[in-house]
Order: structure tokens, then sequence, then C-alpha cells
């Protein structure tokens, strides 16, 4: 028993030594190993284990990790054998308190080195390690397991240089560095010379503490909006304080431009980087004008109601007396609507009452735009565009050129409902219509259509639809209106009443039916019937005593109705020239459409209609007069005393090319192109008239010239003489009298186009502002500044012209007068960072210039600079602004104006 002892632990020693040299060999063996993988050992032999935590009978293979040092059980699926989500699970072990709560991963593409007497682990060459949700980049990583200290740095090529900053990333939190402390159990970090981004602003700091909660502490820290590593301007401040997903705060903070100090001081800083919108004040910015004093303008407070809804009320304030005050509200419910409006109200008290020019203006505006989607409900649309105002509130309060000019405000709401697979429809709709010039308002509220679509009343469900009663078609059109029409400066509602409207009801029927004849005629025959339910009738009669015209109002229930027969022929006739050989041109072809048509209507001042009456009005002929004059939707078109037999004629041409083109192949292809796309001559002959039955003759012409040049252009002729003595036409045409055909009244022409450079990158995708959610701003002006540097230039343009000949009593001869007008407007880059653009026109007649904007655009990276005038005119006027870019920092610009009334002498 003596000697049994020593010989056991000779044994038992060996067996130790000879297992730590083989786990030895097995560790240097795999040491320079594979560096993309996370384990530096493997036990690669398979036993049978019995129960506890693993499967009984089932075959495993350990793994050892490399940073833990942990033992994993995996089976020869190599799914995970673990009952719950722990390593002591998995294992059935206790482990040590110091063990991490997860497992750490980490590749490189060097090397990854294992120091065992100091438990350092080394990664080389775009290492990476992952932990939980965060994830470390650096070109060199080590780490310690005994203090659970990860330190980064970055790895530099042989002259020096760096090859690559490296980054850190936990959740949505991401920066760069150039060395990084962090520890995997305190979770807590120690960065230096970091650059970290929150939503549109990045953060510079010399050294930052990262907390468990992730805020940070930053030691000579800059916030900028600028992207560059070295910023062109920020707000530096020695101390700071990042909330995630809060506000980041500062102490006393300067603003440095290009790194220079300047003499601008913060008390303290606050940006907001939470995610989403958020309400907030938005801060004014001041002016000075000479009629309104010292101003504070666009100062206000955004509220964020909630992910659907938001409101932005602003205000402008001025020393003299003038504000202006507006709302802005936009809301969107994706896939179901979406929609803005806006409200203002301005009050301008311009000079003092003894001073000249001096006076007092209230204005206001609305507008609300509103758009549903079709696929939200199938067959039922609901659409408005709401403008109104007074006509002078974008006189007084606007300083763009589109605006200044816009002389009318039209509104429409319309509820759109059709049934699927059904012929009929239901539109009611609220429309307005205001003149900014003659100040004229016209309402309609409501107005209602029901449509049937085009049918064949004849047709049997078993017809071929080759007999001719099955050819012949209606429709049904039913429309209901209730109108007023009154003058903006005299409308209050606490007048209005049901008895300042006119309302009627308008039935209409078309029937047609279409027959070829002799293979080459179209044969068309229509009748058109209306039916009118009127609320008013209205008698004049003239007043001898008094030398005027009373006018007499019958309210009640009315009906009358019109209709009308015709009949109608037209054909083509085609001209085709085709050439033969290498000649670019193909052929010609010409299409001729004449056509003809009859038309009946009855005299509806006689039996049975009686809708017109003969009056006297100071002594003069006798003329007729409607009964339902004033009447809603009646137009009877002064048939009255004789009825109307029309015989129209005209005739169209189109006129077309054939060229052979060559692709980038030289292969050879052809192409059509409109020379004419429609030049017409039209005229009528009354064979019911007992004098002047030749109507006018019209034409026109029409053409489209490289898809750039839009032209078109009409002229009237007359083809009766004229008494120079009496100042009218004569019951005598002038190829009776040998004097022509017919005499020139009026023509005009207009000439329209735009030209586009290709842009700089036609595979660039479209730009963010052009997006539909940009085409929604942008209608609800939020967003109407974007700029396209991508488009080198572009440029539109329009000339119209007029030319009439006008009888001059005094002279008893004919005058021409000429009127012609230009209009253009383009932009174009005079750098690839500086844009000009123009607006303006000029009147030939009245040899002066329209309103004409210029303004300059300047791309400073992160900044941008505007410059905007009116040279001369009434709305004479200049802004200059200067800011930064990111919408964080909306408030940091610089602005200089001048009013428009400041100009005025």
């Amino acid at each position: 028993m003596h000697c049994l002892t020593p010989i056991l632990a000779v044994i038992f020693t060996l067996f130790l030594t000879t297992t730590a040299e083989a786990q030895k060999v097995r560790k240097g063996a795999d040491r320079f190993g594979p560096a993309d993988t996370t384990t530096i050992y493997k036990a690669v032999d398979t036993i049978k284990l019995p129960g506890g935590a693993m499967k009984p009978d089932t075959v495993y293979r350990y793994e050892t990790d490399s940073l833990t040092g942990d033992t994993l059980a995996i089976d020869s699926t190599g799914a995970d054998t673990t009952a719950g989500g722990s390593i002591e699970n998995r294992l059935g072990i206790r482990l040590s308190p110091d063990a991490l709560e997860s497992v750490v991963t980490s590749k490189a593409t060097d090397s990854a080195v294992m120091d065992m007497e100091r438990n350092l682990f080394y990664l080389y060459g775009d290492a990476q390690v992952n932990y939980e949700d965060l994830q470390l980049n650096a070109g060199e990583i080590a780490y310690a397991q005994e203090s659970n200290l990860v330190t980064a740095s970055p790895s530099f090529d042989s002259s020096g240089a760096q090859l690559a900053r490296p980054s850190f990333t936990q959740g949505q939190e991401k920066f760069t560095y150039d060395s990084l402390q962090y520890n995997f159990k305190s979770k807590r970090a120690i960065v230096r010379n970091a650059r970290t981004q929150y939503g549109e602003g990045f953060v510079h700091s010399q050294q930052i503490k990262r907390n468990p909660d992730q805020s940070i502490y930053g030691l000579q820290s800059v916030y900028t909006t600028c992207a560059l590593d070295t910023p062109h301007f920020g707000i530096k401040a020695k101390k700071i304080k990042v909330i995630p997903n809060k506000v980041i705060a500062s102490g006393p903070a300067n603003i440095n431009i290009e790194e220079v100090p300047t003499p601008i001081f913060l008390p303290f800083g606050l940006f907001p980087i939470s995610q989403g919108q958020r309400s907030g004040f938005r801060l004014p910015m001041y002016t000075i004008e000479e009629r309104r004093g010292v101003g504070l303008q666009q100062g206000g407070y955004y509220f964020a109601i909630n992910e659907y809804v938001d409101f932005l009320v602003t205000g402008d304030v001025y020393s003299r007396g003038s504000y202006n005050v507006s709302g802005v509200s936009s809301y969107t419910n994706r896939y179901h609507y979406s929609g803005g409006l806006s409200l203002a109200y301005a009050y301008n008290k311009t000079g003092e009452v003894w001073e000249q020019g001096a006076g007092i203006s209230k204005d206001f505006k609305a507008n609300w735009e509103h758009r549903s989607d079709a696929k939200s409900r199938p067959g039922v649309n609901f659409n408005a565009s709401v403008v109104f105002g007074t006509a002078t509130y974008n006189n007084f309060n606007s300083y763009t050129v589109n605006q200044i000019l816009q002389n009318q405000y039209q509104s429409n709401i319309t509820y759109q409902k059709s049934w699927q697979n059904k012929p009929y429809s239901l539109t009611v709709s609220a429309r307005h219509s205001q003149n900014n010039q003659t100040r004229e308002v016209n309402v309609l509220l409501p107005e209602v259509n029901f449509f049937v679509a085009q049918f064949n009343p004849f047709e049997g469900k078993s017809s071929t639809g080759n007999r001719w009663y099955e050819k012949i078609t209606a429709q049904y059109n039913f429309n209901a209106l209730n109108r007023t029409d009154f003058i903006d400066s005299t409308f209050s509602l606490r007048k209005l009443s049901l008895g300042d409207f006119d309302n009627g009801i308008h039935h209409n029927i078309p029937i047609s039916a279409s027959y070829n004849v002799l293979r080459f005629i179209n044969m068309t025959f229509g009748a058109n019937y209306n039916e009118y339910w009127l609320t008013r009738k209205t008698y004049h009669f003239f007043n001898p005593a008094e030398d005027r015209l009373d006018t007499n109002v019958y309210k009640g229930f009315f009906t009358a109705r019109d209709f009308n027969a015709s009949v109608g022929a037209n054909t083509r006739i085609y001209g085709l020239r085709m050439f033969r050989g290498g000649s670019k041109l193909m052929g010609i072809r010409h299409v001729l459409t004449p056509s003809a048509s009859l038309t009946f209507t009855p005299d509806y001042a006689a039996a049975p209609f009686r809708y017109g009456y003969q009056t006297l009005e100071g002594g003069q002929t006798p003329i007729y007069r409607s009964t339902f004059e004033n009447s809603l939707g009646f137009a009877p078109n002064g048939q009255f005393g004789n009825f109307s037999s029309m015989l129209a004629f005209g005739i169209d041409n189109n006129l077309q090319i054939k060229v052979r083109t060559k692709d980038g192949k030289d292969s050879v292809g052809s192409k059509n192109i409109r020379l004419i796309d429609n030049f017409s001559i039209n005229g009528g002959y009354d064979l019911a008239k007992d004098s002047f039955r030749w109507s006018l003759v019209t034409m026109r012409f029409a053409t489209n010239l490289f898809n750039v040049l839009n032209i078109q252009a009409g002229a009237v002729f007359d083809p009766y003489d004229f008494d120079y003595t009496l100042g009218r036409n004569i019951n005598s045409t002038l190829l009776e009298r040998g004097g022509g055909v017919v005499r020139f009244r009026q023509a005009n022409a207009s000439i329209g186009g735009s030209l586009r450079s290709v842009p700089n990158d036609r595979n660039r995708n479209k730009p963010e502002a052009q997006t539909e959610e940009y085409e929604r701003l942008l209608s609800y002006g939020r967003y109407n500044d974007y700029v396209d540097f991508n488009v080198p230039w572009n440029l539109s343009f329009s000339y119209n012209a007029t030319v009439a000949r006008n009888y001059d009593k005094l002279l008893q001869q004919d005058t021409l007068a000429f009127y012609h007008t230009a209009m253009f407007s383009g932009d174009f880059n005079l750098t690839p960072r500086w844009k000009f653009e123009i607006q303006s026109g000029y009147n030939f007649t009245e040899e002066q210039l329209s309103v004409t904007q210029l303004s300059i655009y300047r791309d400073l990276h992160c900044w941008e600079m505007r410059l905007s005038t009116v040279p001369f005119g009434l709305n004479k006027n200049f802004q200059f602004q200067l800011n930064v870019k990111a919408q964080i920092l909306q408030d940091l610009k610089l602005v200089r104006r001048r009013d428009f009334r400041d100009a005025i002498q």
C-alpha cells in the first residue's frame, strides 16, 4: 500500500500532462486558422450522453465559444439542444456570475489570435464583433476576457494612411470614431473623435462617454447638419448631452463657419432628435419696412396632432399696426384619402392717415384640397379643390408672380358614384367661380347630375345588331342646379336667403343612329329633346310715362321644352403618294374629310311653345324677349319669330409624311410625321331666313412641329358686303356684287412650346422631391422651392397675336387693329451649383414688359441661398435669403426683403 500511492500519483500526473499537451497542440493548430469563424477549438469526437438536458440516445458534438470559453452541445442536425434560452439550460451546468448574458460572435479577414496566458483575443483586418443588438467594426479589435473590455482602433496601410474609420452600431444608433473602449458587462464606452448622426444632424466630439441607457456625454462637440467629415458650419459647445430619441442638449454654444468662430453665441442649445413629428415653436424672422415699420414674420407654432393630422399656425406683426395670421394643416390616411387646408387673414395698414398713399386693406384667402384613393372604395370618389377669398389678397400679400397674375378663383367639390356593370352614374358637386378683376362671384350649390350611358333601346337579347332600328342609340342626362350670383364686396351671409338662388332641373335625351350608305358615306340621324323645370318667369314692359323698362317676376313651378332634329353625312378621301429609291422620304398621305348637315329648330315664340314675346323699348322696333330670360338652364338661343333650318358644311384636312429612320445597328425603319393635324373650313346657310342666310365662314388650323411647337390659328370671314355710310352689312353677298367671295373680319394665331435639356444623369432615380408625397405637399403649398440641378436648362414660351378689322365711324372706313404678346419662363445652370430663373413677357401693343421675376439660387451643400426680385412695376420688390437646408435648423437663416409698398412713391 505504501508503494501503490506514489504509483497512482505518477499515473494521474501523466494523464493530466498528456491531456493538457493535447489541448495545447490543438489550440495552437487552430491559432491562425480560418478567421471567419467564431470557434477557436472544436472537439470533433462524437459520444453518447445520458439524460439531463440532452436527449437520450442522441449523438452530440461539442463546440467551445472563442470568447467566453463556454462549451456548446450540437446534435447531428446542427440544431440547438437547449430546453431554455440560456447556456446553463443547454449544458445542464452552472456558470460563473461574471459570464456574459449572450453569445459574442466575431470575424476578421486577416487573422484571429488567442493569448491563453493573459486571456486576450485579437482580431486583425476588417474585424467585426456582434453582441446582442450591438455591432462593432474596426481595423483591429482586442478583447480582454477577465475585464470584458473590448478595444477597437483603425488599421493603417504601409504609408501610414488610415484605411477606414471604425463604426459602432446599436439599434438605430450609429457612429464612427478613431478609438473605442467598450465593456460588455457594464455596457459603457469611451470613444475618441466620434462622429454620430441623429436624423438630419451630426455630432462631432473629441471624446464621448456612453452610458448603459445609450445616453451620451460629449466633450468639445460640434452639432451640424453638414454631412462632410470637416463640416462647413456647426454649433460648437464644450459639453453636450444626448438623450436617445429625444433631444441633444448643450451648454453655452458658439456658431462656427468653416471652423472660424463667429460673434453669434447661444446661452444653450436644444436639438430634438426624436423620430417622427413633434410639436414646437417656429421662430420668427425680422424685417424693416418704410410703410409697415419693424416686423416679425412667419413666427408660430407647429402642432403634431397625431400621425394622420398636423397643423401649423404662423403670423406676421408690424410696428405700424399691420398683421397677418395663417394656418396650414395637412392630413393623410394612406390608401384612403389625403388633403390639406390653409386659411389666411391679412390686415395691412400702410402709413398714417396724413401720409400720401396711406391706406388699409382687409383680405382673406382659403384653400382646401382633398383626394380620395380610388382603391379604398371602388365606384365611389370624393375630391375637392376649393380656393376663394378677396380679390386683392394676392396683390397685397404675395411675392410670387403666378399668384399675382391669378385673376380667377375656381372651386369644385365633387362626389361621384358609379355602379359596377351598370350603365348609370351619379355626381353631386358644388362649384364656385370668382373673377378678381370684375369681382363677380358665381356659386353653384349644389349641382346634381344623373347620367345613363348610351344604350340601344330596340336591341333584343338575341339580336345581331344588323337591323336598322337596332342601331338607334339613346342617352339620358338629369341635371339639377341651384345658383346665385353676386359681387364679392356686397356679399353678406346675414342677408343671404333662398330667394337669392336661381334653381331648375334639366332633362336631356339625345337620340341618334348611324348608317353606311353607298359603302363610302356615313349618314347620321339625330334628335335632341330637352325639358326644363323652372321656378320663375320674367316679363318686361316699356313704361312710356317714365321712359323706362319695368320688370315683373313671377315665382312658381313652370315647365319648358325644346328639341331639334338633324341629319348629316361625311366621308373620307385619301390621297397617297409613295416614293421609291434611297431617298429619306418614303411617302405622303393627305386625308380630306368633307361633311354636311341639316338641322331643324322650331320657333319657340309660336304655338305650342310661346316662350317669347315682343316688347317696345324706347319706341324702337319691337324685339323678342324670353319669358324665362333669367331662369336657370333654359337657353333657346334667340330662336323667336321664325324657325331655323341650317345647312352646315365643312371640310377637314390632315397631312402626314413617312420617312426612313436608322437605329444604332443601322437597321432601316420608318416613322410618321404629322405636318397638319387639322385644317378646317366651315360655313352655313339658313334655309328658313328671309335675309342674311349665309353664316360667317371660319377657318381653323392646328399642328405640332417636332413634338415641341404647338401652333394654332384661326380666321373669320364675312360673305356679305358692307355699307360704310350706314356702318352695317348689306343683304347682298360680295360674290353677288362682284367684289370677291368673303370679307376678312378677324384672325388670331398662337405658338407655344417647351424645350428641355437632357438630364445629366439619365439613369438617376426620380428625385425624392418628385415622389407622390412631394406632389401632395406641392398642391397644398408646403413644398414649392425644389430646384433640380440634374436638368441643366429648360424653357417654356408662348406667343399670341390677334388682328381685327374694325369700322371707324368718324372716318367711315375700316381700320386694322393688331395685338400681340409674348410670355416666357425658364431656368438654367450657370454652374453645377448656380441656377438662374426668369419669368416674364412683353406686350408689343403697349410696348412694355409684363410682371417680371428674376431668381438666383446657389447650392452651398448644407446651405442654400436665394435671391428673388420683381425689378419694376407696381409689384416691385426683392427678397434675399440664406439658410440651412435641414429642417431641424430652419430658423438658422438670414433674410432681407423690400416690400412692394415701399417702392410706391
